[in-house]
């Protein structure tokens, strides 16, 4: 548990060379579904989809982060 612990915390830390990478990965796949969902047409259409996407996009952040927290106790002693 220490174990992963210590890498999220080297995951998250300001300080980090591994918090630019996940930032830089976060980015990239935000972009990605931008890319995606504006490649379309119909003006409307890719309007919708691009908001249905990053919305589902951060739900998804949102309650993976939450679940992470809730099983293991990041900020618990």
């Amino acid at each position: 548990m220490d174990a992963i612990r210590d890498l999220v915390s080297k995951a998250f830390a300001v300080d980090s060379v591994w918090s630019i990478v996940i930032r830089g990965v976060i980015w990239t796949i935000i972009a990605l579904i931008i890319i995606v969902s504006v490649d379309n047409q119909n003006t409307d259409s890719s309007n919708k989809k691009l908001k249905a996407n990053l919305g589902f996009f951060s739900m998804v952040l949102l309650l993976s982060g939450g679940l992470i927290y809730l099983l293991f106790g990041i900020g618990a002693k």
